[in-house]
């Protein structure tokens, strides 16, 4: 009986449109020697601060749900370090949080999972909505970091 959770081809198949948006974006330059205007480095630092701080927020939830539910934490080192490895590549670091989270963890793991995969849905949705303001470099990490959260909420979201 095969799982409900998408299959390879269909994950393959949305990475292909995220990298074809992504290229498409960042297509078009009007001068390749020059570096980014003064207004293209501030959307950039902009898009940057939005994401490193999504990503910081969702290394929060990996944890919280980890510590709500222990039995899921090894099963949810490698989705964590991948956000971790996004945040670096983003010039971010990560910082303890200042205040307890705000939202509860849900009791049930399965449903722990399930709000996981939503958040990293949320996560690629909001990286591949910048794509189009982002200079081609910055927008190329950002087409990355969409397809990797996208993949996330697929296998998260079928194992719930």
């Amino acid at each position: 009986m095969r799982d409900a959770g998408p299959t390879r081809r269909t994950v393959l198949a949305g990475l292909g449109a995220l990298v074809a948006v992504g290229a498409t974006a960042t297509a078009c330059t009007s001068d390749d020697n020059a570096g980014p205007s003064p207004e293209q480095r501030k959307a950039d630092d902009d898009i940057r601060s939005r994401a490193t701080s999504a990503a910081s927020a969702l290394l929060d939830r990996y944890d919280a749900v980890a510590a709500a539910h222990p039995a899921l934490a090894t099963r949810l080192r490698p989705y964590s370090d991948e956000i971790n490895r996004h945040l670096t590549a983003l010039g971010g670091s990560r910082t303890p949080p200042a205040a307890p989270p705000g939202e509860p963890v849900p009791p049930d793991p399965q449903a722990a999972l399930a709000d996981l995969a939503a958040r990293e849905q949320q996560g690629s949705d909001g990286r591949l909505d910048d794509v189009s303001a982002a200079s081609p470099e910055v927008a190329r990490l950002l087409a990355s970091i969409s397809a990797c959260q996208y993949v996330h909420a697929n296998q998260l979201g079928s194992a719930s």
